[in-house]
Order: C-alpha cells, then sequence, then structure tokens
C-alpha cells in the first residue's frame, strides 16, 4: 500500500512541475518581443529559388531564441516524464499499474511524434519555425511571423486538424516574431 501511496504522490509531483513549466513558458512566451529575422518563401512555387541563400552569422549559444527554449523544456520535460514512466513500468506490482503505465509511455511519444510531423509540415508551408501542443481535447501552435492571414490559419488549423483529429474549433493558432 505504501508504494502506491509515493507513485500517487510522485505522479502529482511530475504534474505539478510540468505545470510550473508551461506557466512558466507562456509568461516567457508573453514577455519575449524581440524581432528575429525571418526568411521569406515564394509560395507560388516550391523548387524555385527567389533569392540566394545568405548565410547569417552564428546566434551566440547564450542567446537562443523562444522556439528553441521551449522545444529544449518540452522536451527535458518529456524526457523526465517517460524515465518515470519507465521506473513505473519495471518495478509495477500489479499488471492493471503496468499497463497504465505503458498505455502513458506510448501516449507520450505519439503525441511527440504528432507534434513534430505537425510542425514539420507547417513549416513546409513557409514559415521559419512552428510549435504545437497537444493537450488532451485541444492544439495550440506558435507561428514564427509577425502576423497571419486568415488563409493561413486556415491552412494552418487544416494541418492540425488532419493530423491529429481535433475539430478546428479546439484549435488555438498565434503569431510570434
Amino acid at each position: 500500500m505504501r508504494f502506491v501511496v509515493l507513485t500517487k504522490a510522485r505522479k502529482w509531483t511530475v504534474i505539478l512541475a510540468a505545470f510550473f513549466v508551461l506557466c512558466l513558458l507562456g509568461a516567457m512566451m508573453v514577455n519575449n518581443y524581440s524581432s528575429d529575422r525571418q526568411a521569406k518563401a515564394d509560395r507560388s512555387n516550391a523548387m524555385q529559388v527567389v533569392k540566394p541563400i545568405v548565410q547569417e552569422p552564428a546566434i551566440p549559444a547564450a542567446s537562443p531564441d523562444f522556439f528553441t527554449e521551449y522545444r529544449l523544456e518540452r522536451d527535458k520535460v518529456r524526457s523526465e516524464r517517460s524515465d518515470i514512466l519507465r521506473d513505473l513500468v519495471k518495478s509495477a506490482k500489479s499488471e492493471d499499474t503496468r499497463q497504465r503505465a505503458q498505455d502513458s509511455v506510448l501516449k507520450l511519444i505519439l503525441e511527440k511524434q504528432r507534434e513534430m510531423e505537425m510542425e514539420n509540415l507547417i513549416k513546409a508551408r513557409g514559415f521559419s519555425d512552428a510549435l504545437v501542443l497537444i493537450r488532451d481535447n485541444s492544439v495550440s501552435a506558435i507561428i514564427k511571423t509577425n502576423s497571419l492571414t486568415r488563409e493561413e490559419v486556415m491552412q494552418v488549423a487544416d494541418i492540425i486538424s488532419r493530423v491529429s483529429g481535433v475539430k478546428a474549433e479546439d484549435i488555438t493558432i498565434s503569431a510570434k516574431p
């Protein structure tokens, strides 16, 4: 019985830590107004290069952008959750506990895969970067651009809806320079 109580306490600790990290990242997103240079893509012909590619100077490691920071933090939190769940799978006393932990690990892997797929499909539409966050019954996307047209929002929502299966009204899309 003591093992179950410790596992529940650990689970709540992880949930609260993840919530705190998401709140912190949300606050960072609101306060981060730095403008980054963006490459514009010619959408009329995906194979045509309209401007020569100019090598940008390397960004110092001390100041990564919002999108990079968020991905690193998201991967760190997921890795911690995955480690805890894998430990639970190894040490579970009952088959039911082991199965629930395995299902949670699989859910984490599938979420990560779908988020990466949606991010890459959005970037393939000509945006320089995108973050996609899957929640229980909704999806949020942050697109690296100064502003979005109605057509661009519809294209991004279509990608998200097709990959995630979430209804359009449960999708939030925002722009971040």
